[in-house]
């Protein structure tokens, strides 16, 4: 978790709420200066292996989001439901950061692993828009400290999952996570997702999330698009508010739901004020913000 998440979760209130505003006016300062992703990730967890990757598949998501398919030449690479790797790229100075949107299951079965870039002059992300093509190598090295994992010991946690643009990716795995363990006849509780983009061509997984919604009965997910007039009856046409929000907590069981959200830093601070409101504690919500 960013060290702005951390605080947000461990701080006391009272001391929060006198220090956070100025605190998080000069960690985005300073964020907005450095910009690159080894330096906002810089108090993250990042695990020991570096592995070798080959890329064996280049595909277009949307317009400005491309897909890649690795395959993995490390097995002790492991990672969690929601983290993210660092790419290292032959002849590129900077290192990417892109969150894995498949699920473990899919490299423990496969070897494989996939991720969605949104396009960027950054040096990574213009790489794999440009460059990329099926052969190539790069070595990744898993990190983050937002992620799911499942628990079969206990009563199984509902989770509440709201993304806004490629923010989608991280809960995309832990959405495919919970279809793994569905799959599999493991029992995993109630999955509801609010999800939101300017337009419905930048919905990432629009129709794999239909077909998910159709298929499993415990997983739900509702459209918001922002800035796009009504083409589509099946979506919301406005920002995701506190009603949706408190409409997926009557669905969900409130007493025991996890949320994870990831997006916009000034859409999250909006949803993490409504979640609150609505009673859901500081330790039962996760964040992952991007700049």
């Amino acid at each position: 978790m960013h060290c702005l998440c951390f605080i947000r979760q461990h701080l006391p209130s009272e001391l929060r709420s006198c220090l956070f505003t100025d605190l998080k006016r000069h960690f985005l300062n300073v964020m907005a200066v450095r910009g690159d992703h080894m330096d906002r990730t810089a108090c993250n967890t990042r695990e020991e292996v570096v592995s070798i990757a080959t890329v064996i598949d280049v595909r277009e998501e949307t317009r400005t989001v491309k897909g890649l398919s690795l395959k993995i030449h490390d097995k002790r690479l492991k990672f969690k439901a929601g983290q993210w790797v660092d790419m290292f790229i032959p002849d590129v100075p900077k290192v990417g950061g892109f969150s894995i949107c498949s699920s473990p299951g899919k490299l423990e079965r496969e070897g494989i692993l996939d991720l969605a870039v949104k396009y960027s002059t950054h040096p990574p992300a213009h790489w794999v828009h440009t460059q990329c093509q099926v052969g190539n190598t790069v070595s990744l090295r898993v990190g983050g400290d937002f992620y799911w994992i499942p628990n079969p010991s206990i009563e199984s946690e509902d989770l509440l999952l709201i993304a806004g643009g490629v923010g989608i990716n991280p809960l995309y795995s832990i959405l495919n996570n919970v279809v793994d363990l569905a799959s599999s006849s493991q029992t995993s509780g109630k999955v509801f997702l609010l999800y939101s983009a300017r337009q419905v061509q930048e919905l990432l997984f629009k129709m794999k999330l239909l077909e998910i919604m159709r298929t499993y009965s415990h997983i739900r997910c509702q459209f918001h698009v922002t800035r796009e007039q009504r083409t589509d009856s099946g979506f919301q046409y406005r920002r995701i508010g506190c009603e949706d929000i408190s409409q997926a907590l009557l669905w969900l069981n409130k007493k025991k739901v996890k949320a994870f959200l990831c997006g916009p830093s000034s859409m999250l601070e909006d949803m993490e004020r409504h979640i609150h409101s609505l009673g859901i504690a500081n330790s039962a919500v996760m964040y992952e913000k991007w700049w």
